[in-house]
């Protein structure tokens, strides 16, 4: 509002300024017709008979001319007598406009012009006191200092008010962050303003996601939890039955003590490869793909498995790091696992991102494709695990609204699975 009131004063000062300009322009012209210049040079030249503003008349008035001729000698007005003017001959065509102080302080505007009259050249200048005007023009800008005094004060008012209004659903809010603490709402009402709605939108977002976290995490544990149970029974049976011999129990216990350390070194696999972060923090492909492809060759470095990845151009897998570690984690873990000695990992863009984990071991036959994705399902016992890898890998596609198929592998002959995520909204 401070720069408002000065470009306002400014503005109606440059406006009256130029206004006075035209004026004194407009005075030059009756001054310059009222010239006469005698016949043959036989007298100086003077006003003729043109009525000109009577102020000129009269000392003092605030309103000036003066005709300065070539060579020399000059007329002045009766009011310029007590002026002291120092003006410069200019040329024809040449126009001046300034600003001075007059004999007694006063500020003047002079309008100055050179012409050229029956062949003669002469300079006229026209000069007016602007203290009158300047009286006027600070009457005006207290005036426009007061009006936007109160148009400040009234967009406070009002912007207070919009403030008042807006913040007042930020109560309800608040009260649905109660609410949920106290397992009354499962997300934030969005009847929000506009400035606020993002942030409600995201937090909403995040409540789904650490609600999908949470899901996983029962899953797994419950996961884990069912496949301990069948061991640990078997490990109670066999120390507390009196049937058979001493060897035949040690033989029942040590496999299934195996059995048991093999699901926990699983389950430890998991956490390694999920690794350390952030919650929410997002997947880079191309940093950690080659370092997850490198922690699974050292975890099998007894099988010299060679696993080869290929990212297509442009191909960001923008999710949250821990589900995608925890995805492409279980998918070659489980190539490792039944592949020769080549496992490939490609990921490519397709109105989304296309995921293809192919390896080059036995396989299996498409009626087995559905048993795949089952809960603790093994299609082969001679080869580590607990069955729960790709009904992991179902959960967490799920939660992405993705899908996951199986096939054989073209390339390699062995098992191919392909995950498709489709775009984030």
């Amino acid at each position: 509002m401070l720069i408002f009131w000065w470009a306002g004063s400014l503005t109606s000062r440059l406006l009256t300024n130029e206004f006075v300009y035209s004026r004194l322009e407009a005075e030059s012209s009756h001054v310059r017709a009222a010239l006469e210049f005698p016949e043959l040079n036989l007298g100086s030249p003077s006003l003729g008979s043109a009525r000109l503003n009577p102020a000129y008349d009269l000392p003092g008035s605030g309103k000036y001319y003066v005709i300065k001729l070539a060579p020399e000698g000059e007329i002045l007005s009766r009011s310029s007598w007590d002026q002291s003017f120092d003006l410069p001959m200019l040329a024809p065509g040449q126009i001046s406009k300034q600003t001075l102080l007059g004999k007694a302080g006063e500020p003047l505007l002079l309008w100055q012009g050179g012409f050229a009259k029956q062949g003669h050249l002469f300079t006229v200048a026209i000069a007016e006191d602007m203290t009158p005007i300047h009286a006027r023009l600070s009457i005006f800008q207290w005036y426009f200092a007061a009006i936007s005094l109160l148009l400040l004060c009234t967009l406070l008012f009002v912007q207070h008010l919009i403030v008042r209004r807006s913040v007042k659903k930020l109560d309800a809010i608040r009260e649905d962050m109660n609410r949920l603490e106290h397992g009354l709402a499962v997300s934030l009402s969005e009847d929000v303003p506009s400035e606020v709605l993002p942030l409600v939108s995201e937090f909403n977002r995040l409540l789904t996601r650490f609600d999908q976290r949470l899901r996983q995490s029962r899953n797994a544990v419950g996961n884990l939890a069912h496949s301990l149970k069948s061991p640990l029974n078997l490990l109670l049976r066999s120390s507390e039955s009196s049937d058979g011999n001493e060897l035949e129990k040690r033989q029942a216990i040590s496999q299934n003590a195996e059995r048991i350390r093999q699901l926990i070194e699983s389950e430890l696999k998991r956490a390694r490869l999920a690794g350390r972060g952030a919650a929410g923090q997002l997947f880079e492909l191309e940093q950690e793909l080659p370092a997850l492809c490198g922690l699974l060759e050292q975890e099998y470095a007894d099988k010299a498995v060679d696993i080869r990845s290929n990212i297509g151009k442009d191909v960001q897998l923008s999710y949250d790091r821990q589900d995608m570690l925890e995805l492409i984690g279980n998918l070659l873990d489980n190539g490792v696992k039944w592949a020769n000695s080549v496992v490939m990992v490609n990921v490519k863009s397709a109105q989304g991102v296309l995921l293809e984990v192919e390896d080059d071991g036995p396989g299996c036959s498409p009626v087995e494709f559905d048993r795949l994705m089952q809960r603790g399902v093994r299609l082969d016992e001679s080869v580590a695990g607990h069955g729960l890898g790709l009904s992991i890998v179902k959960d967490i596609v799920e939660t992405y609204n993705g899908s996951v198929e199986f096939d054989i592998s073209a390339r390699l002959g062995g098992l191919r699975v392909s995950v498709h995520l489709p775009d984030k909204a």
